[in-house]
């Protein structure tokens, strides 16, 4: 087989022998007529080639697209078990935080005899003023859902500082001498290094911060004659004046072994006067919409009566004075802390 050239130009030609030896028999025909005869086969082989090209081109693409899919949602559902997991981690982190900081608050009001029910109304008290506060334009911005439920647990750690008051102070029966009501209200400080010392190890969060600006700030005035740095105004963080004014609530209406409980009537008369001088004013008017829910929390979480036998030990923790005629009395002092009562006031 080859390329035979002729006077009329290329040929193909092929050379088969002769069965007798005798010679070749030559067959050969002109490369045009071949290419002209060819060329429709050509034609429909080049289509069938660009059909097949794209077929095999489409059947990969929907093979590799499955198998990648497939692959694709092997590793979505590992990652929404991963997911699901540390959701699951990050829940028990939460309760267990909770849990530990909801013990050193119960650890504080023990030391300070202080009632079962406290921590739960203060918490009650302390999302129901922020989430009326929530639709005043003052404090629409500042307050969200998240500001709402974080109070309602950080509230708990307000008085958390008191663990680390001795107990000749804590516990002392009657009024407190001036130095011991300095020792005691270090417990504002007290609180705020030890919170401050656990977001360091534990890195920010949201709920430390505000524990700590609540514990720290709590007996903070809107005056500017409060503890522990004489805070003023709106320099006195959002979060300690509302739990300011709910804590002197439940100081107030809750029963000890040391005092009688004040009526709900005069709760209200009190922290009505004391706007703008105690409290925030504009908080104080939000209080004052929604004082009859306090009111339901108070009676749904009534407080046990005490023990018998630390009865007449806390007894004498209050010490009446006498009286002064009731045209010259002075209106109520203000409670700020169940733990350092005077014969007149809670201070």
């Amino acid at each position: 087989r080859g390329r035979l050239n002729t006077a009329k130009g290329p040929h193909m030609a092929a050379a088969c022998a002769l069965r007798d030896g005798s010679g070749f028999l030559l067959v050969h025909r002109p490369e045009a007529d071949i290419a002209t005869a060819a060329a429709p086969f050509l034609r429909s082989l080049l289509a069938i080639d660009g059909v097949t090209l794209i077929w095999t081109v489409v059947l990969l693409g929907v093979c590799v697209h499955l198998i990648l899919a497939r692959h694709r949602e092997a590793i979505n559902r590992e990652h929404v078990r991963s997911k699901s997991d540390m959701l699951r981690q990050t829940q028990l982190l939460i309760r267990t935080r909770d849990a530990v900081m909801l013990a050193m608050a119960k650890l504080a009001g023990v030391r300070d005899d202080e009632t079962g029910s406290h921590l739960e109304r203060m918490s009650a008290y302390s999302s129901l003023l922020a989430s009326a506060a929530r639709n005043h334009p003052k404090f629409a911005q500042q307050i969200s859902p998240a500001f709402i439920r974080l109070i309602g647990f950080s509230a708990v750690l307000h008085d958390i500082g008191k663990v680390g008051i001795e107990d000749r102070v804590l516990r002392k029966p009657g009024p407190l001498t001036d130095e011991e009501q300095r020792e005691m209200r270090q417990h504002t400080v007290l609180a705020g290094d030890c919170l401050g010392e656990v977001a360091q190890h534990l890195g920010g969060s949201n709920f430390l911060e505000m524990a700590r600006e609540i514990a720290v700030a709590h007996h903070e005035r809107w005056d500017g004659t409060g503890y522990p740095y004489g805070l003023s105004g709106e320099a006195i963080p959002l979060s300690a004046r509302i739990v300011a004014i709910v804590d002197t609530y439940d100081a107030l209406s809750s029963k000890r072994v040391y005092k009688a409980s004040v009526s709900h009537e005069e709760c209200v008369a009190i922290i009505r006067e004391a706007a703008g001088t105690h409290f925030d004013p504009e908080l104080v008017k939000l209080w004052l919409s929604v004082e009859g829910s306090f009111r339901e929390i108070a009676a749904r979480y009534v407080d046990e009566p005490a023990a018998t036998g630390s009865e007449a030990g806390q007894a004498s923790r209050f010490v009446p004075e006498a009286q002064p005629d009731a045209a010259s009395a002075p209106p109520p002092a203000l409670p700020v802390a169940e733990a350092e009562p005077t014969p007149t006031s809670l201070n």
